[in-house]
């Protein structure tokens, strides 16, 4: 019998195809996942993948379709699709080695996707099936911040698990299948971690308003706004809102999400308008920001009325990610203008955007996910609030600073630093009450440089300015707690004396006397030599504090008028017995 060569080939290379078409298939169907020996993590690398190309698929269908070879192995662990993704078929195949049921939980880590279906067929072709999803009447099986979580029993022998998602929003999709034991040691983490994350953000909250109730620094309100918002939009996006707010609410669900995040970005921008004062250095591009964030809300509710769920997660994406790029470039702006809130806004929104974006890249399905780059949002979020929060408040330190420098320049000299006239009428005057309701003994020094306009011609306005700050220093030293000490003017300082007579006041003018005879002032040239000339007056028919000051002026005035660098009390007959 001859054999045709050509006919050898050809069967030979129709074997290999086969041959390879089979370990195609092996290599997309995969070996069986065994139960005692699950891998860790996620399990969408380990699944084959199906994407539907026109009407919905039943799982009969899609079960033909995967025994066909018409599936695709996952090349990631969690399976990313983005906005407005074809629905998608999982399928694994799984291996329970004993003799018993296994009880597991399935749990799949998003709560925003529309339509959920699980298919558990066992050994012998009996099978379980679980329906849900946020689009629809009854969320049966969501868990707040967990996902959507079902209670497969695996019989021993070999299953099948089919899964469709399918979903208008980004579509990601963490697969993860848990003992009991596995899945109650996850939910208690994720019970301590979102209750420190709500307790957080609540306390800062709580504090920023108050802080605007007692100061009313709109700061603090914007804050407390844009904060509020995020606590909303994160309580929607987690599944806490559709597990526990408004539960049963698909229609209200579809766009909730999505007006948080717009909602969010809007308030966000307000805030940074107002903390970075871009009205005053940046005007067009606050102007900007204003009708951009009017006109985002306007699409929004364009979108909701006309129904379009792809229009207005699209328009929230594109809008959120825009929002997050904007912060940074609002603080570059701010810190390029040279103007300080900008220094402190700056590295806030940097984390805010590094935990924002390393989120929304995943969610978009264009990063791998993981735990930590899916939860990077709240970390962001967390760090960005608490530098904010200290930008806040420094802030208001700073206005703070400001009002009491301009206080203290209101009631300060400030060459010298001692009070001025107004800030020793006010002083002087509680003294003047006290000393008058109690009949206590209060007495007053008037002060005055001598030849002071000398010095300023000879040797110059500098000369006479370090003269006036020594003698400030020198009364300030030697004055006690309660003594009230003012620069009158020009050359000129007075003392108020609570609880001390006219002797005591003369033997104190006395000692400061001497004291600034022993001053010296070095200039370039020579030291000079000033003296003072006092005027001391005890309260008694004095109707009120200016006429004690008239009462001191006078005896000052005799004072310089007898030769200067003397003490003067003032005339007996202006005082009475207390």
């Amino acid at each position: 019998m001859q054999y045709d060569p050509r006919m050898i080939s050809q069967r030979l290379w129709k074997a290999l195809y086969a041959l390879l078409l089979l370990c195609a298939m092996a290599g997309v169907r995969g070996q069986a996942l065994n139960l005692t020996e699950l891998p860790p993590g996620y399990l969408g690398g380990h699944a084959e993948l199906l994407l539907e190309d026109g009407a919905p698929l039943t799982q009969t269908q899609a079960q033909i379709r995967f025994e066909a070879g018409q599936g695709v192995k996952g090349e990631r662990n969690v399976p990313g699709f983005g906005i407005g993704a074809r629905a998608v078929w999982l399928h694994w195949t799984l291996l329970n080695s004993t003799d018993i049921s296994r009880d597991m939980r399935l749990s799949i880590g998003t709560t925003w996707l529309d339509a959920i279906d699980i298919y558990v067929i066992g050994p012998e072709r009996q099978g379980a099936q679980w329906r849900m999803g946020d689009e629809r009447d009854h969320a049966s099986g969501l868990k707040a911040a967990i996902g959507y979580e079902v209670a497969p029993v695996f019989a021993p022998g070999r299953s099948e698990l089919y899964v469709r998602v399918q979903s208008i929003d980004p579509m990601v999709v963490p697969i993860e299948l848990l003992t009991p034991e596995q899945a109650a040691r996850n939910d208690e983490l994720v019970r301590y971690t979102y209750g420190f994350i709500y307790g957080f953000l609540i306390a800062l909250v709580a504090y920023n308003f108050m802080l605007y109730a007692g100061l009313r620094d709109r700061n603090h309100l914007l804050y407390s706004v844009y904060l509020t918002t995020l606590i909303c939009l994160n309580l929607a996006y987690t599944g806490h809102g559709l597990a526990w707010i408004w539960p049963g609410q698909p229609d209200l669900q579809r766009y909730v999400i999505l007006g948080l995040m717009v909602v969010f970005g809007c308030a966000g921008l307000l805030f940074a308008r107002r903390f970075l004062d871009l009205k005053s250095h940046a005007p067009r591009t606050d102007a900007w920001i204003s009708r951009g964030s009017a006109g985002v809300l306007a699409l929004f509710a364009l979108s909701v009325v006309v129904q379009s769920h792809l229009a207005a997660a699209l328009l929230a994406f594109v809008f959120f990610g825009v929002f997050t790029v904007s912060m940074v470039y609002l603080g570059l702006l701010t810190v390029h203008h040279r103007r300080v809130s900008g220094r402190y806004f700056l590295p806030a929104v940097v984390f805010g955007m590094l935990g924002g974006g390393s989120t929304f890249l995943v969610v978009l399905g264009l990063t791998p996910f993981n735990t930590l780059s899916y939860h990077a949002l709240e970390l962001g979020i967390i760090l960005e609030a608490t530098l904010l929060a200290l930008a806040v408040a420094h802030q208001v330190r700073l206005h703070q600073q400001a009002t009491l420098h301009a206080e203290h320049l209101a009631s300060h000299d400030p060459l010298t630093g001692l009070h001025n006239r107004r800030a020793f009428q006010e002083r002087g005057q509680a003294l003047w009450s006290t000393s008058a309701r109690g009949h206590r003994p209060l007495s007053m020094i008037l002060l005055d440089l001598d030849y002071f306009k000398q010095v300023n011609d000879t040797h110059g306005h500098a000369t006479g300015d370090q003269a006036l700050v020594m003698s400030a220093q020198l009364l300030t030293k030697a004055c006690r707690a309660g003594d009230v000490l003012a620069r009158w003017g020009g050359e000129e300082f007075i003392l108020l004396l609570p609880e001390t007579d006219i002797e005591q006041a003369c033997v104190f003018a006395e000692r400061l006397r001497q004291e600034f005879v022993e001053q010296k002032v070095h200039t370039e040239h020579q030291t000079l030599q000033i003296t003072a000339s006092f005027g001391v007056a005890q309260r008694g028919a004095h109707t009120n504090l200016e006429a004690l000051i008239k009462s001191a002026d006078v005896a000052l005035y005799e004072a310089k008028h007898a030769g200067r660098n003397q003490v003067q009390r003032a005339r007996r007959m202006n005082e009475l017995p207390l």
